[in-house]
């Protein structure tokens, strides 16, 4: 039953952020439609950053709180029917209105269901960990291709069409709800108990600790944001491409990303996250410094490399970061899935000004700093892995 319900928790992730998948694709035609500038489409990006992802720890710490499971179909409806509505937006202020709902029922969903997967994971915790982790980076990287269909079948008033799948998981989350609070209560008291009062010697350490992470994911997101939505800005507006082909070159990114997340969480499970999250931002910066001189073929070899290296370390992060705080796995979970990510999906904002003034190739080179930056900071993290290592549990 445990894993039926990793897998269900993964499945509404996936349904989940397809939502914020098909946003880059959307924004392509809507800059286009309405004229807008960089920043005005930077703008839109951070207004669903805002409400997707850095309101999360809000969620978790009233999941902490509360018994909140109702918020795994309730989130999951939200999203969809938000971003339904935003490919149906007939001005730009409704845009803005609808993402920003969509937002909300992502950022509802996330710590619930990361905690509901914490609670129910086996002796691998990262491995566990990659299968809920993983629904959400497929999700997000079929999204160009979902936008792509939907754009092939209507437009963009097509996207109703989201709410066929989000409806059909929704019905299996709210039929799934008393196994999931059957399963936590199985595990809640034996996780506890393995966790300890604390996973670092006081709580000055912890407190250290998780700030150092949260920068570390910060970069991470920043450089994954970036990435995400100046590739087809880069392929529509300089290489002159066909929307296709810039959705196929960030589909390739993306999902690249999500086969990262399970090996690198299986590796995680063995060298430590620590190690993890150093070598593969130290592997992005020649990575990204490479992606203006590259054409062809090589374009979605380099993106595929890419996609993995950035995003083998997204639930390593987030099982770090529960090992930090044991005793609030919702407030950590939104901290890293939710807050971080977030905060360094701003960072796009900054972007789109730099882009205005020097152009995305400068942009794009630009952002070989960020993983640099991001090693450094994961340099003091301490090495956890006797609490993700397999017999620990």
């Amino acid at each position: 039953m445990e894993r039926y319900i990793l897998y269900l928790l993964s499945l509404g992730h996936l349904v989940t952020d397809v939502n914020q998948g098909l946003l880059p694709i959307f924004l392509s035609l809507y800059k286009e439609q309405y004229g807008l500038t960089y920043l005005a489409t930077g703008f839109i990006v951070s207004l669903a950053t805002i409400s997707s992802s850095v309101i999360q720890p809000l969620f978790g710490y009233l999941s902490d709180r509360y018994q909140l499971r109702w918020l795994l179909p309730a989130g999951c409806l939200l999203a969809g029917l938000g971003m339904a509505a935003a490919g149906m937006a007939p001005t730009y202020s409704m845009l803005i209105t609808a993402v920003f709902i969509s937002g909300l029922g992502v950022a509802s969903y996330h710590p619930e269901a990361s905690k509901s997967a914490h609670y129910v994971s086996g002796p691998l915790r990262a491995s566990s960990m990659a299968i809920f982790s993983v629904g959400g980076n497929l999700g997000f990287g079929l999204g160009p291709i979902v936008a792509s269909f939907i754009l092939g079948h209507g437009g963009l008033k097509a996207s109703w069409l989201l709410l066929i799948p989000t409806t059909l998981t929704v019905i299996l989350l709210a039929r799934a709800l008393p196994a999931i609070g059957r399963a936590m209560a199985e595990r809640r008291l034996t996780t506890a108990a393995a966790a300890g009062p604390g996973s670092l010697n006081d709580r000055r350490s912890s407190q250290r600790a998780i700030i150092l992470l949260v920068l570390v994911v910060i970069m991470r997101s920043w450089l994954q944001n970036g990435l995400t939505y100046y590739i087809p800005f880069y392929y529509l507006n300089y290489l002159h491409g066909d929307a296709a082909f810039a959705s196929t070159m960030l589909s390739i990114f993306l999902v690249a990303g999500a086969v990262g997340t399970l090996v690198g969480s299986r590796l995680a499970d063995y060298l430590g996250a620590k190690k993890m999250i150093i070598i593969s931002m130290l592997v992005l910066i020649p990575l990204v410094i490479a992606f203006p001189y590259i054409q062809g073929l090589w374009v979605g070899l380099l993106l595929a490399v890419s996609g993995f290296a950035l995003v083998s370390t997204f639930a390593p992060a987030i099982v770090l970061a529960q090992a930090i705080m044991p005793q609030h796995v919702g407030m950590a979970s939104g901290l890293i899935i939710g807050f971080a990510i977030g905060v360094g999906g701003l960072g796009v904002f900054l972007l789109g000004g730099i882009a205005d003034a020097m152009g995305v190739p400068f942009v794009i080179q630009l952002m070989a700093i960020i993983p640099a930056i991001a090693a450094a900071f994961a340099l003091p993290l301490p090495d956890l892995r006797q609490q993700v290592a397999p017999g620990r549990h």
